[in-house]
C-alpha cells in the first residue's frame, strides 16, 4: 500500500508541477477527481467531471467497475452521460459513448480499450484510448456535455451510442436493475440523435425514463442502427421491442478522418423528455466550441471553491481539501429546470441518496458557505411534501426511498437550518413537514416483515422492540425529535416543544446498566415488547439492514446521544470513567469513529472537560483515514468529504442544533465566505505536530470554551487559536 501510495504521489506531482502553499490562484486545478476512486476502501467515487449539483455526471466506465462504474485498472468501454458518486449502491450509467476506429464493434465486450494519460479535473476529463490511438475530451455543463475526440488518420473511425447501457445491469449485477424499454434515432444529414431509456433499478427500484439529444458536428459517411453484436446500416431508427429483449441496441455513425482531426459531440439528459433536452442543450451549448464549455466550468468551480481559501498549507493539503470540497459539491443534483410535474420556478433537487448520511455534515457545510443553495434545498423539501405528503430519506430519479437507514433525519437538516436563520424560507410551512414525521412516523424499518405492530412502538414505548434497526432508529428519533424541539421553540410552539423535547429524552429506556462488555458496564442494549432487555452482544456488528443496530456496534452507538451528553455522562459513572473507556474503545478498535454513526464520537471527549482528546482524535482521523487515494470508507455522496473540509479549517457542527465544536486546524489560515459577503477567517499557528488548542480568541476577545455558537460567527469574524504539541487546559469548560 506504501508503494503504490508514494507512486500516486509522483503521478500527482508530475501532473500538478512542483507546487507549494498557494503559489497558484485557480483553487479548482489542485482538485482531484481520481481521489476516492483510486482508493481500496470502497469510497465508490466517480472520476469523471461534473458542475457543482450538476445534473448531468458524464464518466468513463468500466468492466468490474463497481458501484460507480469504473476501476482505474480495466479497460474503457466507454462513456455513460449520468452518475451519483459515493453512494455505495449505484444507479444510471446510460446512454454509453464509444469512439473506436477500424471496423466498428457493436458487442457490449469487444470494444473496450486499455487507457492511459488521464487528466481529472472537476470541469475537465481525457483520457487516450490506446486500442483507437484515440484522445478523448470531455467538458460538462450543468444538463450538457461537450465531448472532443482527437482521431488518427483513419477511413473508419466512429461514435457508437449504447440505448440500453446501465450500471445495475451490466457492471454491478447484483444491484439488480431492468431495462423496460429503450430506443434510438440518428439523422445522416444533420447528426443529431435521440435515445431514450426506461428502466427500473438502483437504490430506490424505482421506475424512471431519461432522454438524450445529441449532435455531432463532422459530416459522417455512414450511420446505423445496431442490435446486440449486429450493425445494419443505413437504417436510422430502432426500439427495444420483442425481438431484441435482453439485448444492447443504439445507433453509430462513421467518419473519414484525418491525423489528429477532431470531432465534437455536444449531448444533454433530460427526465422530462426530448423537447427539454433540446432546449437546455440550445440553452447550455449553443455553438462548438470545447475551449468555451471548459472555460465556463472553470469559472463556476473556482467561484465555489472560494467560498474557503486556505493558506499555508502543503501542496499535498491543497489537493486533498479541494478533491474533498469537490466531493462534497456532488451530495446533490439541481434539476430545477428538468421537472415537467414542478411548477415553473420551483426549485427541485434529485439524487439525495440518504439524509442519514449527509444531514451530519454535508448539509451543514452547505448552510455555513453556500446559503443560497440551501435555500433551494428548503424550498424544494416543502414543495415535495404538498405534492407527496410526505418527505423520505431518500429521493433518486424523482422517487421516493421508502426504507430508511436510520430516523426521519431530514428533520435535522430542516430545523438546523431554522435555527440558523437560512433567509428567504417559509419556516412556517417547513415546520410542517418535520411535525408530520414527528407524529405520524417514527414507525421504524419499512421493509421489515414483523408480526403485529411491532414496529409502531417508538410512540408508545419510548423505543422500538427488537427487531431490523430497532435500536439504532430508536436512538435516532429521539435526536429526531430533539432537533424539531428545538424548531418548535424558535417558532414560538411552546406545547410541541414541550412534547417533543421530552420523547427525546425517552433514549434512556435503552441503556441497560447490566450489560457488560471489556470489563465495562452500561451500554445501549435492544429490548422487548415486555421491557426485558436482549443482552445483545456489544461488540457485535450487524451490518445493514439485519441487527438492532444500523452500520455500527452497541460500543458506538452507545455515545450516540448529540443532545444529552450529560446524561449520558452521569450513566457512565461520570466524566473521568467516561473518558478512560472512550480511550478504550478508540484504541482496542470497538468504536467506529469514520463510519456516520460515530461521526461525533471524537467529539464525545469535549462534553466531558478533554477537548484535547477530541482534537488529538480527530487529527488522528485526518492523518490516517485521508490521503490522496481517498477516505476512510464509503463517501457517501460528500460526507466523509465534508467531515474532512469542517476539521481541517478547525470547526464541526453538531448537526441539527446550532453550534460547532473547536478543534486544532491544519492550516495557518482559513477564509471562509459567508452569506451577504461576510467572512470568518480562523488563523493558528498550524503544524503536523500542533494539534491541540492552547489558547484562542474570538473577534479579539479570550475564548475559553470548546464549542462556539453558530450566532458567534455568523456575522463574519475571527478565530485566532494558538496551537501546542502537547496537551494543554484550555476549553475544559464547554459553558
Amino acid at each position: 500500500m506504501k508503494t503504490l501510495f508514494l507512486a500516486i504521489c509522483v503521478a500527482l506531482l508530475g501532473l500538478y508541477g512542483c507546487r507549494s502553499g498557494n503559489t497558484i490562484n485557480e483553487w479548482a486545478d489542485y482538485a482531484d477527481t481520481r481521489i476516492g476512486v483510486i482508493d481500496t476502501r470502497a469510497n465508490n467515487c466517480v472520476i469523471g467531471p461534473r458542475l457543482p449539483y450538476g445534473s448531468i455526471y458524464p464518466s468513463p466506465q468500466t468492466p468490474n467497475g463497481g458501484m460507480d462504474g469504473y476501476h482505474p485498472n480495466f479497460p474503457i468501454r466507454g462513456f455513460g452521460q449520468l452518475h451519483v458518486s459515493g453512494t455505495g449502491w449505484g444507479a444510471y450509467g446510460h446512454f454509453l459513448v464509444s469512439p473506436q476506429v477500424g471496423t466498428l464493434v457493436a458487442d457490449t465486450a469487444g470494444h473496450d480499450s486499455p487507457h492511459s494519460e488521464d487528466v481529472t479535473r472537476p470541469y475537465y476529463y481525457s483520457t487516450f484510448l490506446d486500442r483507437y490511438q484515440t484522445q478523448v475530451e470531455i467538458a460538462p455543463a450543468h444538463y450538457s456535455a461537450m465531448y472532443r475526440f482527437t482521431f488518427p488518420k483513419a477511413e473508419e473511425a466512429g461514435l457508437l451510442f449504447d440505448a440500453s447501457q446501465a450500471i445495475p445491469t451490466d457492471i454491478e449485477r447484483n444491484m439488480n436493475g431492468k431495462v423496460l424499454e429503450s430506443s434510438a434515432q440518428i439523422d445522416m444529414e444533420t447528426g443529431k440523435m435521440r435515445m431514450k431509456i426506461t428502466y427500473r433499478g438502483g437504490w430506490v427500484n424505482g421506475l424512471y425514463s431519461l432522454y438524450m439529444v445529441g449532435q455531432y458536428n463532422k459530416k459522417a459517411t455512414e450511420v446505423g442502427v445496431w442490435c446486440g453484436d449486429s450493425l445494419y446500416a443505413d437504417q436510422t431508427v430502432i426500439q427495444n421491442d420483442t425481438s431484441a429483449r435482453g439485448k444492447h441496441i443504439g445507433v453509430y455513425c462513421k467518419f473519414d478522418t484525418d491525423k489528429k482531426e477532431k470531432v465534437l459531440l455536444k449531448l444533454a439528459i433530460s427526465f422530462t423528455g426530448y423537447d427539454r433536452a433540446e432546449a437546455l442543450l440550445e440553452q447550455e451549448i449553443p455553438e462548438w466550441s470545447f475551449e468555451n464549455v471548459e472555460r465556463q466550468g472553470k469559472q463556476i468551480w473556482e467561484e465555489k471553491f472560494r467560498r474557503i481559501e486556505i493558506e499555508g498549507a502543503t501542496w499535498e493539503q491543497n489537493v486533498m481539501f479541494y478533491s474533498a470540497m469537490f466531493r462534497f459539491y456532488t451530495l446533490a443534483s439541481d434539476r430545477t429546470l428538468d421537472r415537467a410535474d414542478w411548477e415553473e420556478g420551483k426549485p427541485y433537487w434529485d439524487d439525495n441518496y440518504a439524509y442519514w448520511d449527509t444531514f451530519r455534515s454535508a448539509y451543514p457545510l452547505m448552510t455555513l458557505i453556500d446559503e443560497p443553495m440551501m435555500r433551494s434545498n428548503l424550498q424544494a423539501l416543502i414543495e415535495r411534501y404538498k405534492q407527496n405528503g410526505v418527505v423520505y430519506d431518500g429521493f433518486i430519479g424523482g422517487r421516493d426511498r421508502v426504507a430508511e437507514q436510520g430516523g426521519n433525519d431530514v428533520d435535522h437538516i430542516i430545523a438546523e437550518a431554522c435555527l440558523k436563520n437560512v433567509e428567504g424560507v417559509d419556516w412556517n410551512e417547513a415546520y410542517r413537514i418535520v411535525k408530520h414525521n414527528a407524529d405520524c412516523r417514527r414507525i421504524g424499518h419499512h421493509n421489515h416483515k414483523t408480526v403485529g405492530d411491532n414496529y409502531t412502538k417508538y410512540k408508545e414505548l419510548g423505543w422500538i422492540p427488537e427487531g431490523v434497526m430497532s435500536t439504532s432508529q430508536s436512538l435516532e428519533y429521539a435526536y429526531n425529535d430533539y432537533s424539531v424541539a428545538l424548531m418548535a421553540q424558535k417558532l414560538g410552539l411552546e406545547d410541541d416543544y414541550k412534547k417533543y423535547l421530552q420523547r427525546s429524552h425517552q433514549w434512556k429506556q435503552l441503556w441497560n446498566p447490566e450489560l457488560e462488555s471489556y470489563g465495562y458496564k452500561g451500554f445501549i442494549d435492544a429490548r422487548r415488547c415486555n421491557g426485558e432487555f436482549v443482552f445483545f452482544e456489544p461488540t457485535r456488528y450487524g451490518g445493514s439492514w439485519k441487527s438492532p443496530f444500523y452500520e455500527a456496534t452497541s460500543w458506538t452507538y452507545s455515545y450516540y446521544t448529540p443532545h444529552d451528553m450529560d446524561t449520558l455522562i452521569s450513566l457512565m459513572g461520570g466524566a473521568d470513567t467516561f473518558v478512560e473507556r472512550l480511550k478504550y474503545g478508540f484504541q482496542k478498535g470497538l468504536i467506529d469513529y469514520t463510519n456516520e454513526p460515530g461521526f461525533l464520537t471524537t467529539r464525545a471527549f469535549t462534553h466531558a472537560g478533554r477537548p484535547d482528546l477530541s482534537s488529538y482524535w480527530v487529527h488522528d482521523v485526518m492523518r490516517n483515514g485521508y490521503d490522496l487515494t481517498g477516505y476512510p470508507g464509503n463517501d457517501d455522496t460528500g460526507s466523509m468529504a465534508s467531515w474532512y473540509v469542517f476539521c481541517s479549517v478547525g470547526i464541526f457542527p453538531n448537526a441539527g442544533q446550532d453550534y460547532y465544536y473547536l478543534n486544532a486546524p491544519l492550516y495557518s489560515k482559513s477564509t471562509i465566505h459567508l452569506a451577504g459577503g461576510k467572512t470568518l477567517v480562523i488563523t493558528a499557528n498550524a503544524s503536523d505536530k500542533n494539534i491541540y488548542i492552547k489558547s484562542c480568541k474570538v473577534n479579539g476577545k479570550p475564548w475559553n470554551r470548546a464549542i462556539i455558537e453558530h450566532g458567534e460567527i455568523a456575522n463574519g469574524g475571527t478565530i485566532e487559536m494558538e496551537l501546542s504539541d502537547v496537551p494543554t487546559e484550555w476549553g475544559k469548560e464547554l459553558e
